[in-house]
């Protein structure tokens, strides 16, 4: 019997995963073909497209398997434990700790940039150093989780239409708690940077708020020496910040709470794999929309007037990483999973 419902979730997930796979490799040929990542002066371009380029073989992932188990509903190979399966839930979760530690760099990266203006801590060799240790840490993460650990690997689970853990009688479920120990700390971690980066941000530009714990909203909305074409800028800054916290947050919170409080429909957990997907696209998304030099680039990619009039970023000068002076461009990076 055709299940219509599970026709229709699976058609409208994988859409929405080959609508992000093509953002995310067009932005990132954008990048390549302008020869943004290798700007000295700029190196969270070279950040940036280490993180999409996760996001793609992530997505790729996505598009050859999990998108079409989804719509089948069953497994491609001989059940849950089985060899083909165990490989791609090593990929899916080696891809989502290597996102996570980028989210670190990210997050570390916006504090410096904003709050430490001077300091050449993010320089282009720091950030190839820290890619790499980034890579090795993952490795590690999701070797001891998936096959040193005796319980319990993440796998692909058409049955939840997205992801699950593998039970194993009579052994408690330690890496439930040890992934999830890790989501947290990524999140707060992501949490304090960007308090902090408001907060001394407010103090930098010498303006007084009543007591918030999110400064930076009542500074964008109490403002009143900055004009409206400001305001605007300081929006998009903070949209680009939340979106990509947000989307990273909301897919281990619905992975883990799910279960948690016992959800039955399966149909349900469809919104982890989607805000996944969705955590995977935001960053090529807002460097489509919010960057200039990215926004140039694709205009020449597609043969058209290269002409672009140049609009004053705030978000532009917020992820500038120059190493001797603050930036200024007239005329923003990142997730995961």
């Amino acid at each position: 019997m055709v299940d219509y419902i599970r026709l229709a979730i699976g058609a409208i997930f994988n859409l929405i995963v080959w609508t992000m796979l093509v953002l995310n490799m067009f932005v990132l040929t954008c990048i390549i073909k302008g020869r943004l990542h290798v700007k000295k002066d700029n190196s969270v371009y070279a950040l940036a497209a280490f993180n999409i380029g996760c996001d793609v073989c992530q997505l790729l992932l996505h598009v050859c398997y999990i998108g079409p188990a989804v719509i089948s509903g069953r497994w491609f190979f001989e059940g849950q434990d089985s060899l083909g399966v165990t490989i791609i839930g090593t990929c899916f979760l080696g891809l989502w700790f290597l996102g996570s530690l980028v989210q670190i760099l990210f997050a570390t990266n916006r504090l410096a940039v904003i709050c430490f203006p001077r300091s050449t801590f993010f320089s282009m060799r720091r950030v190839i150093k820290s890619i790499a240790l980034c890579c090795c840490i993952a490795v590690v993460m999701v070797v001891y989780a998936q096959l040193v650990s005796p319980c319990c690997r993440i796998t692909p689970d058409p049955r939840y239409f997205g992801y699950s853990y593998l039970l194993v009688p009579n052994e408690s479920n330690l890496s439930y708690y040890v992934d999830l120990l890790i989501d947290v700390i990524v999140s707060v971690y992501g949490g304090i940077s960007y308090i902090a980066v408001s907060v001394l941000s407010i103090d930098q530009i010498e303006m007084r708020t009543t007591f918030s714990p999110f400064p930076l909203y009542v500074y964008v909305l109490k403002m009143e020496a900055r004009s409206d074409r400001e305001r605007k800028r300081e929006m998009r800054c903070l949209v680009q910040f939340l979106l990509m916290f947000l989307t990273y947050t909301f897919v281990w919170i619905t992975f883990f709470s799910y279960p948690a409080i016992g959800i039955k429909a399966p149909e349900a957990y469809v919104i982890t794999p989607i805000m996944l997907v969705f955590n995977c696209g935001i960053n090529a998304i807002i460097y489509l929309v919010m960057n200039n030099e990215v926004r140039r680039a694709a205009r020449l990619l597609m043969g058209k007037d290269n002409s672009i009039k140049p609009l004053s970023s705030f978000a532009q000068s917020i992820l500038s990483n120059h190493t001797n002076q603050p930036t200024s461009v007239t005329g923003p990076a990142s997730s995961s999973h």
